[in-house]
């Protein structure tokens, strides 16, 4: 079958054009710099730069040894091709503003793709985190995704993560780690991640289940430092945590 023509479209946002063109280069060229941007967009140094530090803050690039850019986790994530995502959005957010208000703190929303985590929607508290809607993160490392592995039955983590040949395979020492996470998101229903994703990141996490009971994602609570996450407000944040996983869990329909 024959492709359509391609039509530019008629009225171009150039930033958005030139972020997409530099999608490209790193896709079909592994790398790129500063000045090799500047040069193919036609745009001065720091114009490149800024394009491509939006581009790191999307994970669609990262940063190399060497300070080249090259592909990040969101160039390479496969569509996740769940038609109930958006719907379990909805559902989520007046609930995730509401958790935001009383704990203080950014929540979000995630789901699991393989051994990754998408994160599909944030409530920002200034101070608190950045904005992690987009990102995919490895569900081994994260508050959400150790929540959400923590429903599985071992036999299906061990192959997930043990598996010979697999892209995502751990050590035997992270899978033990992982294993004592989910052993305490199964003992005491929440899950947490001090320091795994990023070194200033504290999160803890609840699963968020269909009506069959299966986990549909996870929603967290974020912050930087340990702050009431793991201090003397633990308790009051994981009540409101669950109350609002109650409240959102009984508007799913799938």
């Amino acid at each position: 079958m024959s492709s359509p023509e391609k039509v530019p479209p008629a009225y171009p946002t150039n930033a958005l054009d030139r972020g997409l063109r530099l999608i490209q280069l790193v896709r079909d060229e592994g790398s790129i710099r500063v000045t090799d941007a500047a040069k193919e967009l036609g745009v001065a140094a720091s114009s490149a730069h800024r394009l491509l530090q939006a581009l790191v803050y999307r994970d669609f690039l990262v940063q190399d040894d060497t300070h080249a850019y090259v592909a990040g986790p969101a160039m390479s994530a496969q569509v996740a091709d769940v038609a109930w995502s958006r719907g379990l959005r909805r559902a989520a957010a007046p609930h995730m503003a509401r958790l935001s208000e009383l704990v203080g703190n950014s929540t979000n929303l995630a789901i699991r793709v393989k051994q990754d985590i998408r994160v599909l929607a944030s409530v920002i508290v200034p101070g608190s985190t950045v904005d992690w809607r987009g990102s995919v993160l490895p569900a081994h490392r994260t508050a959400g995704g150790k929540a959400v592995l923590s429903m599985l039955p071992d036999p299906i983590l061990e192959g997930m993560y043990l598996t010979a040949g697999r892209a995502a395979t751990v050590s035997a020492a992270e899978f033990d780690q992982l294993m004592d996470g989910i052993a305490w998101a199964r003992r005491t229903g929440w899950s947490v991640s001090r320091g795994e994703c990023e070194k200033t990141i504290t999160a803890i996490g609840i699963p968020l289940r269909g009506r069959s009971g299966e986990a549909l994602g996870a929603m967290t609570i974020t912050t930087h430092g340990p702050s009431s996450l793991v201090g003397p407000g633990l308790e009051r944040t994981v009540r409101h945590l669950l109350e609002a996983r109650s409240r959102i869990e009984t508007e799913i329909e799938v």
